[in-house]
């Protein structure tokens, strides 16, 4: 704490300094660069997110920079808990992700937390959906999330710090340095966060009965109480080299190791004294990809290899009486190993043509203690390969076409080829109109989990499989003042054999491949700028889904009520929107955002008070300051989050917190 106090002083201390200091950058007039669009997105449906975004609060993970700037819903359970991604109104499982090229969805469980990524780790994120996908993986039902680091490009030392303050006893604090000469650049960067995160909340699944001297009931009301083992503690480290040889080729790696310890925060129905129980999970993670690309004039090569070791420890367990007693105390191992190749050949100016190879060796090793088993769940390993081709031709200006075909094995299973085929056209040149269309089939295999997860696993599950439609129109207008673009996309999707867990008679739960499930719908993003005076700029950034995703199965049981009805947990609508005000050295900023109610049974019924959860609206406000003293920058940055207090859940008996505040403090050189 007295380094955190240290270091909070002397950011004042500067910051003091700077407000006197009368220099100001030199402002530059626009640039409007003129490009033909790229034959690697033909067709693709994507969504970009640049740096700005991503290193805009230091307290943000992965998951709140999707769910406030895209149209992903995030499944969460509050800040440092598990947040999964649903892609259209598909599962978590069906959205894949990467991290420079290679994939980090957990072999074990077939999910990322995008929790545990903090955003000021990831400098450019694309989101690709549906069967766009299939451009850089397979397996991504419900789409792909790319995430990568760039490599540095100012010349010399550099340093930037970042303290961030909070509600709830919270801290955050972020340390980069870089150092780019001629050949060599090196970036280190530390992330370093904890909480108490003890927040109050209105508890709407208990009642608290007030008598009188007879002991009659006179009234009754919702308790307030505190979200209990809800701490955190994560650090992270990353280090990026790269070598540039000045002839097109250049060598990069990069090093990413974590540690967390979280508690598991207690539901709202749950009546223990967190003094008693601790239910607490650790994780320690390395990542390192190695990378080697060479350029020239008419092709590119890409070579990748990468190692992940994740454990997982997880306990639940008594602490009276100065003795722990273990109730539940679960083990996970996992080693993945990774290579692949890539090229690019360009045939000619209007076709490209594209090919690759990779193959995974994923090792998990899980053991538990519970009351329905005790030793090792599992101790699996399985090689996953694939290849792809792809071909992108334009054979008039206005027409573009593309082909892709993958061909994916998992262990001694080969799945059938995975075709995909992307078409754009060039409607009204004055206004970048274009119509976009794309069709595709995939895959994805179950994950160790879900084959070997004792009890309850599945040996005889299936591969999920389905064909996804999109098409679209997108539009870009740029003039002097101002900017717009935005699209529109239309998707209808079909998955069968999809992967359920459900619970059984035995009293655990299992999973089984549901006959059909019908997803469709529509996105829309728009972007857009404008200038005010020279000084004075708006940008707004909005997301629009409305994604109906219903089990279209065969009923289970003569008790299944299922049939025709909305997934659990799946909005069908969700909506941000994020508006930004920029006058010299100040920004002013406000984020927006709904979801629609979200059912918590496959039968839909609401007669039970849990049987949704309620719509809710959400707004974020910010206001920052930027000071400049030669070559020094310092910002400050006020955040209130929930600023009108709204109460709300995202999981069942999960309450999140009311309005809460930050303050950050950078300073750059």
């Amino acid at each position: 704490m007295a380094r955190l106090w240290i270091s909070f002083t002397a950011l004042i201390l500067s910051l003091s300094i700077a407000a006197q200091d009368t220099h100001r950058p030199i402002e530059l007039d626009n640039v409007q660069v003129v490009a033909a669009r790229r034959l690697k997105d033909v067709g693709v449906e994507k969504t970009s997110i640049d740096t700005l975004i991503l290193h805009d609060n230091v307290s943000l993970s992965m998951a709140d920079i999707l769910s406030k700037n895209s149209t992903l819903f995030i499944k969460s359970y509050g800040r440092a808990t598990e947040s999964t991604a649903e892609f259209r109104g598909t599962s978590p499982s069906h959205t894949q992700v990467t991290w420079n090229g290679m994939k980090v969805n957990s072999p074990m469980l077939g999910t990322v937390d995008f929790s545990t990524i903090p955003s000021y780790f990831i400098d450019e994120t694309n989101l690709y959906h549906g069967a766009s996908s299939i451009n850089i993986t397979g397996g991504g039902l419900g789409g792909a999330v790319e995430m990568l680091t760039k490599p540095i490009t100012e010349e010399g030392l550099h340093g930037q710090y970042v303290q961030g303050i909070g509600s709830f006893n919270t801290y955050d604090q972020f340390v980069r340095l870089t150092y780019h000469k001629k050949h060599w650049s090196s970036s280190t960067r530390v992330v370093y966060s904890t909480s108490d995160n003890k927040y109050t909340y209105t508890n709407y699944d208990k009642k608290t009965d007030v008598y009188d001297n007879q002991g009659n009931v006179i009234k009754s009301y919702h308790p307030k109480e505190k979200n209990k083992s809800g701490y955190f503690d994560d650090v992270h480290a990353l280090q990026e080299v790269y070598y540039n040889t000045g002839n097109g080729n250049r060598i990069g790696l990069n090093v990413w190791y974590s540690h967390s310890k979280r508690g598991l925060p207690f539901l709202s129905v749950d009546y223990k004294d967190d003094a008693d129980f601790k239910n607490e999970q650790k994780s320690n993670t390395l990542r390192n990809v190695l990378s080697w690309q060479s350029i020239h004039e008419d092709w590119t090569l890409n070579a990748k290899g990468g190692y992940i070791y994740n454990e997982m420890m997880y306990d639940y367990f008594t602490t009276r009486q100065d003795a722990t007693n273990s109730i539940t105390k679960s083990r996970s191992y996992t080693n993945t190993a990774f290579a692949s190749v890539n090229a690019d050949w360009n045939i000619s100016e209007r076709m490209l043509f594209t090919t690759g190879a990779s193959a995974y060796y994923n090792h998990v090793k899980s053991s538990d203690m519970s009351p329905f088993h005790i030793g090792d769940n599992f101790n699996k390993g399985r090689c996953d390969t694939e290849v792809n081709a792809q071909i992108r031709w334009r054979p008039i200006d206005v027409l573009s076409l593309a082909a892709v075909l993958r061909e994916e094995m998992h262990g001694e299973k080969i799945i059938a080829p995975i075709p995909a085929v992307f078409a754009d056209v060039i409607l009204y040149k004055p206004l970048n109109l274009v119509l976009k269309a794309s069709v595709a089939k995939n895959y994805r295999y179950p994950s160790m989990d879900d084959l070997y997860f004792q009890p309850g696993g599945n040996k005889d599950l299936l591969p999920e499989r389905g064909f996804t439609y999109d098409t679209g129109v997108e539009f870009g207008i740029k003039k002097r003042m101002w900017m717009l673009k935005g699209n529109v996309t239309a998707f209808d999707s079909y998955i069968k054999d999809w992967i359920l867990w459900t619970p059984n008679t035995k009293g655990f739960w299992e999973p089984s491949n549901v006959k059909k499930v019908h997803n469709y719908g529509i996105e829309a993003t728009a972007n857009g700028e404008l200038m005010l005076a020279k000084d004075l700029k708006i940008t707004a950034s909005a997301n629009y889904a409305w994604t109906p995703s219903k089990n279209m199965g065969e009923e289970v049981n003569a008790n299944d009520e299922s049939y025709g009805k909305q997934l659990c947990y799946v909005p069908k609508v969700s909506a941000n929107c994020n508006v930004k005000m920029m006058w010299k050295t100040w920004t002013a900023g406000c984020q927006w955002s709904h979801y629609s109610e979200r059912f918590t049974t496959t039968s839909n019924e609401v007669s039970y008070i849990t049987g949704k959860l309620k719509p809710y609206y959400m707004t974020d406000v910010s206001i920052e300051k930027v000071f400049h003293v030669k070559k020094i920058e310092f910002s400050v940055k006020g955040i209130v989050n929930n600023v009108l207090n709204t109460e709300y859940v995202t999981v069942l008996s999960h309450p999140m917190p009311g309005r809460n505040y930050e303050v950050i403090f950078k300073v750059k050189v």
